[in-house]
């Protein structure tokens, strides 16, 4: 079932490629040679080793943030019945591949595809995940066909993006009508620091902002909500604190962005509260969070 929905779609062709690409099944065949991933023509992605240490760091499988949020993409998908046989699912910004795992499990017979804008990751999650299409993707300019998905998932990354109504424009016109929109950001401007600053974020939303911008786009919201409600004093306090040390200069650009990351490692106190959370989200409004979670019909 998978194999046929890739068939269907027009895969971009990379720069100076001489033929449509065409998927295998275990990465694609361009101009008679096989590549693990699509590359695009997307200029330097600021990719470096430094910042792959890092990220590898902040989206470990177990820490309980990055749990909790794959749990509400999932939870989004299966609501909306927009993942299964015969459905078409891709991920922006899909880092490390967990995203991907857990709707493969979750939904058996569903075309996967994975994007992301660095081109390193791609290459080495091919490895790891060969039967998953894995497409270079620049949103703000993106190649891929019209109404070929009948869902997106974008986990924190269009906060990484300056011209992010455009980015959402192009989310929408990939899929189909009717197609389902599932989105996190961080939320809260008041909060944006030097950690935002260093890991290439433009900026923190508000909900107001977001779902304005979502609704332009065309889109209509099915529902908001945020995600770390229970955690978010403790968060904020901690921000606060970073920003009167960094204004003394006593901290250094790494500093900041492993400080940042271990506080949201593994522990049992963190795995109860985003659990907790998760299982309360349907029936208890949480106004106020860590990030901002939309899920919207095009």
């Amino acid at each position: 079932m998978e194999a046929d929905l890739y068939k269907t779609i027009r895969w971009p062709s990379p720069p100076n490629a001489a033929s449509t690409p065409i998927w295998t099944g275990a990465g694609f065949e361009i101009d008679g040679q096989r590549a693990p991933v699509l590359a695009g023509d997307i200029g330097d992605s600021g990719w470096s080793d430094e910042l792959a240490e890092l990220l590898n760091m902040e989206v470990a499988p177990d820490r309980p943030l990055g749990i909790a949020s794959r749990r509400h993409a999932i939870d989004a998908l299966r609501r909306s019945n927009a993942a299964g046989p015969g459905r078409t699912v891709m991920e922006i910004g899909c880092a490390h591949g967990f995203m991907l795992e857990d709707i493969a499990s979750a939904f058996p017979g569903t075309a996967i595809i994975g994007s992301d804008y660095a081109l390193p990751p791609l290459e080495a999650l091919s490895k790891r995940l060969p039967a998953i299409p894995l497409v270079q993707l620049d949103l703000t300019n993106a190649s891929l066909p019209d109404s070929f998905c009948d869902a997106i998932v974008i986990l924190n990354v269009l906060e990484h993006i300056e011209d992010d109504e455009t980015a959402l424009n192009h989310i929408k016109r990939m899929l189909k009508p009717g197609g389902l929109l599932v989105i996190e950001v961080p939320s809260s401007p008041s909060l944006y620091d030097e950690f935002d600053r260093l890991v290439g974020h433009f900026r923190r939303y508000t909900m107001g902002d977001l779902a304005a911008k979502i609704e332009r786009a065309g889109f209509t919201i099915e529902k908001k909500s945020h995600l770390g409600f229970f955690v978010f004093p403790a968060f904020w306090s901690l921000v606060q604190l970073k920003k009167l040390r960094a204004q003394g200069g006593s901290e250094k650009n790494t500093e900041v962005l492993k400080s940042r990351i271990k506080v949201g490692r593994r522990s049992t106190a963190q795995q109860i509260v985003f659990s907790l959370e998760t299982s309360l989200r349907p029936y208890l409004p949480m106004p106020f969070g860590v990030r901002c979670l939309v899920r919207a019909v095009a």
